[in-house]
């Protein structure tokens, strides 16, 4: 009877983690931010174009400094994280973007974990399987 505890626990625990994992990165409705906080979580999104791979918010460069301040100038005028982001882009491309996006080629990058993790819990699953004895048959 403990082995039919164990296989279970081989099968719970990686739907106890995907389920963690999907709630985690739901998003969410928050309610919406104060300006600066809001401009904070827009250059933490966003790579500086002439840093290897930092954002704009870690950047102490002269163009980090000065998207930060275009961030706050857009906010100021009403502008939603949508709009600015989608400015970026446009501006420098989506390399500017520090999360890829969730379509296209972008949705594969997000995919191919969650398709790792179930693949080798169903190859680990199987295999510790097939390494049981039956119960009951003697050698």
């Amino acid at each position: 009877m403990p082995d039919r505890g164990k296989g279970l626990l081989w099968l719970v625990v990686p739907v106890i983690a995907l389920g963690v994992l999907v709630v985690g990165l739901w998003p969410g409705n928050d309610p919406t931010p104060d300006p600066e906080a809001r401009a904070y979580n827009l250059s933490i999104r966003l790579k500086c174009p002439i840093c290897a791979g930092e954002s704009i918010a870690g950047s102490q460069t002269d163009l980090a400094k000065d998207l930060r301040a275009r961030i706050d100038d857009e906010i100021a005028a009403g502008s939603t994280d949508d709009e600015i982001i989608a400015m970026f882009v446009a501006s420098y491309g989506e390399q500017v973007l520090l999360d890829p996006p969730s379509t296209g080629w972008g949705a594969a990058l997000w995919a191919v974990p969650l398709g790792v993790l179930i693949i080798g819990g169903i190859a680990i699953f199987g295999l510790r399987r097939k390494d049981r004895e039956p119960v009951g048959v003697e050698k």
